[in-house]
């Protein structure tokens, strides 16, 4: 895996490890922070267990519905979440990514919770998972940035409601 098939990103929240791990774990309180700014997202089907998938909606500001599944991998309460995450539709099928035709078709999501003084330092990593032909790679390392801002969006969200 090269540097550019993997987005990292971090934040510090001023909140122990357990409750930190909550907002992620929770599907309720997941979807009330993460996406754009005035996103609205919603689980459909939400089974945080390893080997099982959880189906979720987000209405952009855009108007654009999307539909996504995450397929959990790796649970370690208060410490480490991994999982895939795509697109699909309303049923869960899999397509495209609705906002590109060259985007990955899975992306590794690896979320590790630590202990920093009186707060967690939460890192995100997401690298492409499985096959991607190169116009794809392309299209990943050239959303970088939208990357960044969308999860800073999301971060400074979650970061409000620990408040």
């Amino acid at each position: 895996m090269n540097q550019d098939e993997t987005f990292e990103i971090s934040y510090t929240f001023r909140t122990d490890k357990k409750t930190a791990f909550e907002m992620w774990a929770n599907p309720g309180r997941f979807s009330s922070w993460l996406g754009p700014d005035g996103a609205e997202m919603t689980f459909i089907t939400a089974t945080v267990v390893e080997g099982e998938t959880s189906l979720w909606t987000m209405t952009t500001p855009d108007g654009l519905t999307k539909f996504g599944q995450i397929n959990f991998k790796t649970i370690r309460p208060d410490d480490l979440l991994i999982y895939t995450q795509n697109f699909c539709d309303k049923d869960g099928n899999f397509i495209k990514a609705p906002f590109s035709a060259t985007y990955p078709d899975y992306l590794l999501t690896t979320v590790r919770f630590s202990e920093e003084e009186n707060a967690t330092k939460v890192k995100v990593k997401w690298e492409i998972f499985g096959n991607a032909n190169q116009q794809e790679r392309q299209t990943f390392t050239e959303m970088k940035e939208i990357m960044k801002t969308g999860w800073t969006a999301s971060f400074q969200k979650l970061e409000t409601l620990l408040k």
